[in-house]
C-alpha cells in the first residue's frame, strides 16, 4: 500500500470528481482511477459507488474517512519528530494541567525560547491528576502544576527534583456593574449564586473548606454550575452568572479592565503554588538546560 493511494482518494472527496481530483494530484485521470483502483483492491473492498451519476462515497468509506484522516496526519507527525530527534536529538516533554497551559505557560515557552533556542519541548496538557499519573509513570520528564501552599507533591520520592516558581492566589470575583462595582452585595443579598469546581477536582477539594464551607453558613448559596474547567468558570462569571474562584494569573486582565471585581478581602481565596518537577536522570539534553534555566533564571508566576 502507497501513501498517494490515500492521499488520492481523501483528494477525490474534496474535488468532488475524479477530473478536478486528478488535476490536483497532477496525474492524468486514467493513472488517478488506476490508484484508487488500487486502494481498493489493497482494502479488499470497494470504496466509490459507481453505480451513482454523482460521486458517492460507499457507507463504509463514508465512515471510515475521518480515521484515514487522523491516520495520515499521525503519520506525517511522527515522520516529521523522527527527522527532528535525527537531527538535534530527543525532545523533553512537558506536561502541564490546563489551567496553567492558558495562563503561565504561554510566558514560560517563550521565555524557553528567548534564553535555550536550542533546547526541544514538548508540551502536554491535561487534568491536573492526568498529568501527575504521566509523570509518574515516567511518560513525562517535567510537570508543571498547581499545589496548595504546604501540601508538595510527590513528598515520597526523594529522587525527583522539585523547584518553586512562585505563588498565586486563588481569587473570588465576580462581574460588575456600570459603575465598577459588584454586581452581588455581600452586606444586603442572603443569596449567592456561585459557580463552583466539582468536588472531587482539586480547585474544588481546595475551595470546599473553609471557603466554600463559610460561604455557605454565611449565605443561601446556589450551585449555578459545578465544572472542572477553569476557562469555562472565568466565562460564566464575566457573564454575571454567579461568583467564582479563579487563579489571579486567569483574570489579571479582566480585573485591571474593570470586567471583574475582586472579593478577596470579604470571602477570600486559598494561596496555591506553582512548581516543576523533573524526573531523575532523564536522557534528553534539552531536560538539563531547560531545568537550568528554570534553577538560574526562574521566570515569576
Amino acid at each position: 500500500m502507497k501513501i498517494e493511494w490515500i492521499e488520492d482518494f481523501l483528494s477525490l472527496i474534496e474535488a468532488g470528481t475524479f477530473s478536478k481530483a486528478a488535476e490536483l494530484r497532477h496525474v492524468t485521470q486514467p493513472a488517478f482511477s488506476r490508484r484508487i483502483r488500487q486502494l481498493e483492491d489493497w482494502l479488499g473492498v470497494e470504496l466509490i459507488d459507481r453505480q451513482s451519476p454523482r460521486l458517492a462515497l460507499l457507507p463504509h468509506a463514508q465512515a471510515y474517512e475521518a480515521s484515514l484522516r487522523d491516520w495520515l496526519a499521525h503519520l506525517y507527525a511522527l515522520r516529521g519528530r523522527i527527522r527532528a530527534d535525527a537531527a538535534h536529538g530527543p525532545r523533553g516533554v512537558l506536561t502541564t494541567q490546563h489551567t496553567l497551559t492558558v495562563s503561565y505557560l504561554p510566558r514560560l515557552l517563550l521565555h524557553f525560547r528567548q534564553h535555550a533556542p536550542q533546547a526541544r519541548l514538548q508540551v502536554r496538557s491535561s487534568d491536573r491528576s492526568d498529568c501527575i499519573r504521566d509523570f509518574q509513570r515516567g511518560d513525562a520528564d517535567l510537570l508543571l502544576c498547581s499545589e496548595l501552599e504546604g501540601a508538595p507533591l510527590l513528598i515520597d520520592r526523594s529522587e525527583v527534583q522539585r523547584l518553586q516558581l512562585g505563588t498565586e492566589q486563588l481569587v473570588p470575583v465576580c462581574a460588575a456593574d456600570r459603575f465598577g462595582q459588584p454586581i452581588f452585595d455581600l452586606d444586603s443579598q442572603t443569596r449567592l449564586p456561585v459557580i463552583g469546581y466539582e468536588p472531587s477536582s482539586f480547585l474544588g477539594g481546595v475551595l470546599s473548606s473553609p471557603y466554600l464551607l463559610d460561604l455557605q453558613r454565611r449565605y443561601d448559596v446556589e450551585l449555578v454550575c459545578e465544572t472542572s474547567f477553569t476557562l469555562g468558570i472565568r466565562e460564566l462569571t464575566l457573564a454575571g452568572l454567579g461568583i467564582g474562584w479563579l487563579p489571579h494569573g486567569l483574570i489579571d486582565s479582566h480585573l485591571e479592565a474593570g470586567e471583574l471585581v475582586s472579593l478577596a478581602d470579604r470571602i477570600g481565596g486559598p494561596i496555591l503554588v506553582v512548581a516543576c518537577y523533573r524526573q531523575p536522570d532523564v536522557g534528553a539534553a534539552s531536560v538539563d538546560t531547560l531545568w537550568k534555566l528554570l534553577h538560574d533564571r526562574p521566570l515569576m508566576i
